[in-house]
């Protein structure tokens, strides 16, 4: 997929270009510049929520070189005093390790949780300091400063960072774009998505994560929620039948 400045530049040239020639030379009607308009709309909206398609930024969405027959499991929106707990013992008793995409104020809020994350061998990573709704709305410095703080208290918490961002939502724009760059986080996306935020069945899920499954895969669930505690035993046992490692040392080492 083309950057979002190559085509910016090729779409303006387009439109600056008709203009002049509807100016100087013939008029063209204005229904002609609709179509042309509806298509640049199209692309930013494309863009802005398919991170895999890397129109605003460079991210990685699979590791397919991670091993023979590797997966990475990445779990967002915590810690939650509830949820964290029930999916870390389950993680050890595995021997599994994963991705953790914190949100910087749930750090502050629940720091023992974090640590202990680090604590027993898996990467804490950003996931901005308030996941606001209203984020593919920021301005760079805006979304600079929630990347920002969100640092400062992994940093302040666990010692170190991996400066490993996702998006809230998965969104990209190009005030995001520029901002990661500016920081030089690297962003970590997913290609398997579990929908455990909104679906009500556990066989749904499950069936979700499981349909497919390729080495390399990034796996999307969330630490918040009942169903991503409910149906993990399930999905490690299926990985391990089918003859998967999981293991987040791959993202440790992009």
């Amino acid at each position: 997929m083309l950057k979002y400045n190559t085509i910016k530049y090729f779409f303006w040239s387009i439109l600056v270009s008709t203009v002049l020639y509807s100016l100087f030379v013939q008029s063209i009607s204005l229904y002609f510049f609709i179509p042309l308009v509806c298509v640049w709309l199209i692309y930013i909206l494309y863009g802005s929520f398919r991170m895999r398609a890397e129109i605003f930024l460079s991210s990685t969405c699979s590791v397919p070189k991670a091993g023979a027959t590797n997966i990475i499991l990445t779990f967002d929106d915590g810690p939650d005093p509830k949820y964290t707990p029930q999916i870390l013992d389950i993680l050890k008793q595995a021997q599994v390790t994963a991705v953790f995409f914190c949100i910087g104020k749930n750090i502050v809020a629940y720091p023992d949780l974090v640590k202990r994350i680090a604590a027993e061998g898996h990467i804490v990573a950003n996931h901005s300091y308030n996941h606001s709704t209203n984020i593919g709305s920021y301005s760079t410095s805006k979304v600079m400063t929630e990347i920002e703080q969100t640092e400062e208290v992994i940093t302040g918490c666990i010692g170190s960072s991996l400066k490993l961002y996702r998006p809230p939502f998965g969104v990209t724009n190009p005030n995001i774009g520029r901002a990661v760059r500016a920081l030089n986080m690297k962003v970590i996306g997913w290609n398997v998505r579990s929908f455990d935020t909104v679906s009500k069945s556990k066989e749904a899920v499950l069936n979700r994560v499981t349909s497919g499954l390729k080495n390399g895969d990034i796996v999307l669930f969330h630490d918040t929620k009942a169903l991503a505690a409910d149906i993990l035993a399930d999905f490690l046992l299926f990985a391990r039948e089918k003859g998967f490692t999981i293991d987040c040392s791959p993202i440790r080492e992009l």
